[in-house]
């Protein structure tokens, strides 16, 4: 499972300690420990962090490559939505624990309903002007034991209100995705 990862002399490796591995080749080697089971799924969570844009591509590959030729199903778990991209059919949006929007990657990438979602759409890089400021997302996420009832968002949203702030959005379909949001289910009711 070692060499299938990519890991050089992965006979030599077998004794190393974590530390004696580049960041990489810790990466592909929990990967070869989760393999190793034979699972239906792999649960890949922030597959990527801390790896440098070409070792980050490596992996990407590998894991594409593993889940097609075994058959098995993933779940990515991460903030890096270029991995999400990259990886996703389907891409599930969280704010505060809380489903916000959910749906094909690609529709949901293209055409974001949710604010939460347009906003992480906004602040990333290369989107805009060369040198512009990224754009950032007012406020900041409250302790899970201060949460409203209501949208999670509400207190960072500029559409948020008494009602997002006390009853919790109803999933509404809107164009490709699911969407949780008072402001898009008065959108898609008004046409």
């Amino acid at each position: 499972l070692l060499d299938r990862v990519g890991i050089q002399n992965a006979r030599e490796r077998l004794s190393a300690y974590p530390h004696e591995l580049s960041g990489g080749q810790r990466q592909r080697a929990m990967i070869a420990v989760a393999l190793a089971c034979k699972p239906e799924l792999l649960i890949a969570d922030e597959p990527t962090s801390a790896l440098d844009v070409t070792v980050q591509a490596q992996l990407l590959d590998l894991i594409r490559d593993i889940v097609a030729e075994r058959g098995m199903a993933l779940i990515v778990i991460s903030h890096d939505l270029g991995v999400v991209a990259q990886l996703a059919e389907r891409t599930l949006v969280l704010y505060g624990g809380a489903p916000m929007e959910e749906g094909p990657t690609r529709g949901l990438f293209a055409a974001p309903r949710h604010p939460y979602t347009r906003g992480l759409m906004a602040a990333l890089p290369g989107r805009g002007p060369r040198r512009a400021r990224l754009t950032a997302i007012p406020g900041t996420v409250p302790p899970p034991h201060l949460m409203a009832p209501g949208c999670p968002f509400h207190g960072r949203c500029k559409y948020g209100d008494d009602l997002c702030r006390d009853i919790a959005p109803a999933p509404v379909l809107a164009g490709e995705t699911l969407v949780r949001c008072h402001k898009v289910e008065r959108d898609v009711a008004a046409g």
